[in-house]
């Protein structure tokens, strides 16, 4: 899988760098205190350059997105903080060698910066905060200091503390990772588009009306609506592209007055809930075409699409004494209506389908 194009559009808004920092370097980083001191009014784009080796060589990289944010307080006694330089990269695979590649960015990066001039006793350099935005099916198991890939990794925590000013992970020694098919629900804020937009790329039905409303409420003013209109296609093509489902908003007009109206996430809902309609009937149809035995198969692999991996395992023994078509058909109702896969198992380890079977 290759990166998402469109997130190097979706990030290089300013509005959405500070969304990510505040969310996820602020938030589930703790590193509330390192986001509070800094200036967003002062974000400013740096031009990304080729780091390996010019641009026309196959082998070379280049940043995704650069950005620059001073800080708010560049009168106190410690000036050596004048700004902090945000290098996010977009990944749609696992790269083993990110940690060599980002300390690749950050060495150069300082030597482009000083580049004809002086360094001084004085002089210090900026420090850099590289974040990593992971979309890919693997869960990322990339080393995330340089010396992982020399060396045997080292047991304890594995990401610098962002908030520490002698963290490593300041000079290119490390970055931060949003692994955002792994992301706790807890962790998708509908207050914040960054968090929105991570939970969009593994949309479930339940979520997805809620979360797409949420977006479209918080990139709601005018000079966000390039931004929206982006997002907000993102968001379908990720759905069709994973669930199948079509979130209807190729009519923006439409949905500006759903949303004026107060109406935009029950459109959604009544999309979802037209679409699981269909999907049950067309899986039923099917199911009973094929016999029982590969409508328990169906079954299990409509249990995974829904509630994710493990699910078909743990419907497969309790599936096994079915017999009945009738039954089996039920089970498929209640796959669609089942919130969990923990409700649905509940329901038939209850022996709700006995005397059917």
């Amino acid at each position: 899988m290759r990166q998402d194009p469109t997130f190097k559009d979706i990030f290089a808004y300013p509005f959405m760098v500070e969304e990510l920092l505040r969310w996820f370097v602020g938030d589930l980083q703790g590193a509330r205190e390192l986001v509070d001191g800094l200036d967003f009014s002062g974000l400013a784009r740096v031009q990304e350059q080729s780091t390996t080796g010019p641009p026309t060589d196959k082998r070379s990289y280049a940043n995704d997105i650069v950005w620059r944010v001073p800080f708010r307080d560049r009168a106190e006694a410690d000036r050596t903080w004048l700004h902090i330089v945000v290098m996010i990269e977009v990944q749609g695979d696992v790269d083993y060698l990110m940690a060599l590649r980002i300390r690749n960015y950050v060495d150069n990066h300082y030597l482009d910066l000083w580049r004809g001039q002086r360094f001084r006793s004085t002089d210090r350099l900026a420090p850099v905060l590289p974040v990593v935005i992971y979309t890919g099916a693997q869960p990322w198991s990339a080393a995330v200091r340089v010396i992982d890939l020399v060396t045997p990794k080292e047991t304890g925590d594995a990401h610098p503390d962002p908030a520490s000013r002698r963290s490593g992970l300041f000079v290119g020694d490390g970055y931060l990772t949003l692994d955002t098919l792994r992301l706790a629900t807890d962790d998708l804020r509908h207050d914040n588009a960054a968090a929105l937009l991570a939970g969009l790329c593994n949309p479930t039905f339940e979520r997805l009306p809620a979360q797409a409303a949420a977006l479209r409420a918080r990139l709601a003013t005018p000079a966000l609506r390039p931004l929206l209109e982006v997002a907000l296609r993102w968001a379908e093509q990720t759905a069709q592209r994973t669930i199948g489902f079509d979130l209807g908003v190729d009519d923006m007009a439409e949905v500006d007055r759903l949303d004026e109206s107060g109406e935009l996430e029950a459109y959604f809902a009544e999309r979802r809930r037209a679409y699981q309609e269909q999907y049950r009937k067309e899986g039923l149809e099917q199911g009973k075409a094929l016999g029982i035995a590969t409508e328990r198969a169906l079954l299990q692999r409509l249990a995974s699409r829904k509630f994710g991996a493990g699910a078909d395992a743990r419907l497969a023994p309790l599936l096994a004494d079915i017999e009945n078509t009738d039954t089996l058909a039920t089970v498929g109702e209640w796959i669609i209506d089942c919130d969990t896969s923990e409700e649905l198992v509940a329901r038939l380890a209850a022996g709700s389908h006995s005397g059917t079977t």
